[in-house]
């Protein structure tokens, strides 16, 4: 039985080279939703076999990030979602080889024969991941890759769309992204003084105690945790008076405006316990089982 365990592994590290030696490309990208979507991409435009996707599963635009790149400000993190963010710290038990301490060492052992692709958009989880990853690379000495898919559609002819520009890769339609991809998958080579920049950008954030970060005239900011409450209780506020009788709204039809409208990414979990509080306060109210976001309803409080 031991033995045929060991063959087993055998053939798949034996594979697992033979895949790495046809790899020409790693590409490092921020969710794991992404990562699926940037696979297929890759796989339309025939360049799947050449290419390993990395992917980080986790939102960086809300949560503790203080010396995230040591164990202790990684224990403070997972802390902190277990508290606050329930389902955000399950994902992360499940998928180990996403957790940060696994994409740190894997990170810093890519081969410098390969190149080295960062895919982000102009948000604050993908443009902070950006920096954290930079800075995991600064001993590489070859050239970093990034291809930013904001910039490109602000740039090209390929947004179809001619409306506002999308700052999450998720927004994309099908086919202009398999076209980025295709165009655009080797990336745009990082100018050596900007990489240093993002690097020091990244000093900067590690070394702040925000949970909430927004994206703000092409720079990542820390926010104060209630940055969000006033846009969520103004939503409601539109939403009851489209409604016209005042009723409850459902509280998914709230996550999805605020979304919209602020243009942050911002985990709907993070936007969840900040409706909890304000309801702990007694300024909303609701109705419903206090789970999934379509399972219950929430409305200004009337005190």
């Amino acid at each position: 039985m031991y033995k045929l365990i060991e063959h087993h592994a055998e053939i798949v590290h034996h594979e697992r080279l033979q895949e790495e030696k046809l790899q020409t490309h790693v590409h490092i990208i921020f969710s794991l939703s992404n990562a699926g979507s940037l696979k297929v991409a890759l796989s339309q435009v025939g360049k799947r076999e050449k290419s390993r996707v990395l992917a980080f599963n986790e939102c960086f635009s809300t949560g503790p990030i203080r010396d995230l790149s040591t164990a202790e400000g990684q224990q403070r993190r997972q802390i902190w979602l277990m508290e606050h963010d329930k389902e955000a710290y399950f994902s992360n038990t499940i998928n180990l080889e996403h957790q940060i301490e696994r994409m740190i060492e894997t990170l810093k052992t890519i081969p410098e024969s390969k190149n080295v692709v960062i895919w982000c958009a102009d948000n604050a989880h993908d443009q902070t991941g950006l920096r954290f990853a930079l800075y995991l690379l600064r001993e590489r000495e070859r050239p970093v890759h990034v291809v930013n898919v904001t910039q490109i559609l602000k740039e090209s002819s390929l947004q179809q769309n001619k409306g506002e520009t999308p700052v999450f890769q998720s927004w994309i339609e099908r086919g202009t992204y398999i076209e980025i991809v295709n165009r655009y998958g080797d990336g745009i080579p990082l100018d050596s003084d900007l990489r240093k920049r993002y690097e020091s950008e990244w000093l900067e954030l590690e070394g702040q105690d925000h949970v909430l970060r927004f994206w703000e005239e092409g720079r990542v900011i820390g926010c104060e945790e209630d940055r969000m409450d006033a846009l969520i209780l103004q939503t409601v506020a539109e939403l009851q008076e489209q409604h016209h009788s005042g009723d409850l709204v459902k509280a998914g039809d709230v996550l999805s405006s605020i979304l919209e409208m602020s243009r942050q990414f911002v985990s709907y979990s993070y936007i969840m316990y900040r409706i909890w509080f304000l309801v702990s306060e007694g300024v909303l109210t609701f109705k419903g089982f206090p789970g999934f976001p379509h399972q219950f309803s929430i409305g200004l409080s009337k005190a």
